[in-house]
């Protein structure tokens, strides 16, 4: 049996409970027969542009940033400028059904998962965390104004949850023809251990992590130092840390050890601040990072722990960087920390694990130069601090609107 909010609707006898937050049984089973739109297709833009008004709307979307940064995200002048970065998708449609797996832990990332399979012109079942996200609560209430002022959209959206049942796995995975896992390297062992169509591919997102360079003349001399530490907490204790991009290691860069020193004192002092007045600590995560630390010294020798003022945050300092360091990093509060002479020192820490490099005190130009010169598995991004969590139609390394779109060659 699969279930919808409002009632239990029969299936096939391999499906067993499975909650419809958007959709139904009967529209689920006709996913993959719905026709692909071209990529940005006017019907598509159409039914999102209300879709961020009525985010924009909800009455406590001031207190939820990150649904807030979702509705900005797709508001129109925002999706015509990532329609304008693509040249000649006339002759490309969409691969067809789409399913995605939300990653557990960060609440909007369905949303952006399920609105670039529209942009890319495929309908689209979604696998939602199993926590209860008051962001998701949100985003669905607004989906559903939006699909009442466009109806021709619901067929292209169906938002499930189920406790990981591999027969319905396998039936979602044989219904589409793209499936894209967010959740790390169990959920995709996990996931393809039900087979793909014929035709099928896989987009995945594996277990990455990330750091932050910060140029230590270049901070000292920032004017608005409080913005700065403002955007490395968006950046990192605003979800926790539990996204692939947000920093784990800090880097202090420069040739005077002192400039360094004294930038790291400065910034920890307003970061610190912003914390204290906003962060609140859960008492097993406290444990968790004690617990990292001791494990970490134990492994690492030379390793040391800044001192204390409080359990929000616990500041390490490694002894060296290695291809091994960023596997290190922690959550809730937990930052590696090293100081360096020069950019090359960073490249242990470029592997093919490294997702995002965000910086602060440094040009763009000589980052992406530094990166292009050495070709490192890894760092797939380059961000300034503050946005680190900022999603694009370039995640990862792929490009999701040609990933998920079929050229028609003409």
């Amino acid at each position: 049996m699969l279930r919808s909010e409002d009632a239990v609707i029969p299936m096939a006898d391999k499906f067993e409970q499975v909650t419809f937050l958007i959709g139904d049984a009967q529209r689920l089973a006709m996913l993959n027969k719905v026709p692909a739109y071209k990529p940005f297709a006017p019907e598509i833009m159409g039914f999102i542009d209300p879709f961020s008004q009525y985010l924009f709307q909800l009455p406590d979307v001031k207190q939820w940033s990150d649904v807030a940064s979702l509705a900005f995200w797709c508001r129109p002048a925002s999706l015509r400028q990532m329609q304008s970065r693509y040249a000649g998708l006339e002759h490309r449609l969409g691969r067809g059904a789409a399913f995605h797996i939300a990653p557990a832990n960060v609440a909007v990332n369905f949303a952006y998962s399920l609105l670039v399979g529209l942009l890319a012109g495929n309908a689209n079942v979604v696998r939602l965390p199993g926590k209860d996200f008051v962001q998701i609560s949100m985003i669905c209430t607004a989906l559903r104004q939006a699909l009442n002022d466009h109806p021709h959209i619901a067929p292209y959206i169906v938002l499930v949850r189920y406790d990981k049942q591999k027969d319905v796995n396998d039936a979602l995975s044989l219904l589409c023809q793209t499936r894209l896992i967010w959740g790390g390297d169990n959920t995709i062992a996990m996931l393809r251990q039900s087979p793909l169509g014929p035709r099928a591919l896989d987009i995945t997102f594996a277990n990455r992590h990330s750091f932050c360079v910060i140029g230590a003349q270049g901070y000292l001399d920032a004017v608005n130092k409080e913005r700065i530490a403002s955007d490395f907490y968006n950046d990192t204790l605003h979800s926790d840390q539990n996204a692939c991009s947000s920093p784990g290691l800090v880097v202090w860069l420069g040739e005077n050890a002192e400039i360094r020193e004294q930038a790291q004192r400065i910034f920890w002092k307003h970061f610190d601040r912003i914390v204290q007045q906003r962060y609140t600590l859960q008492a097993a995560s406290a444990v968790q990072k004690l617990t990292q630390f001791c494990l970490l010294s134990a492994q690492v020798d030379g390793v040391k722990r800044y001192p204390l003022s409080h359990n929000r945050l616990m500041r390490v300092e490694l002894p060296a960087l290695s291809s091994e360091s960023l596997s290190h990093s922690g959550t809730c509060g937990y930052f590696l920390e090293y100081q360096i002479n020069t950019l090359c020192e960073i490249l242990p820490l470029c592997s093919g694990t490294c997702q995002t490099l965000s910086y602060y005190g440094m040009e763009s130009a000589a980052l992406a130069e530094f990166i292009m010169a050495y070709r490192p598995a890894g760092v797939d991004r380059l961000v300034e601090i503050g946005q680190a969590l900022q999603f694009t139609l370039q995640w990862d390394g792929f490009d999701l609107i040609y990933m998920l779109t079929r050229i028609v060659n003409v």
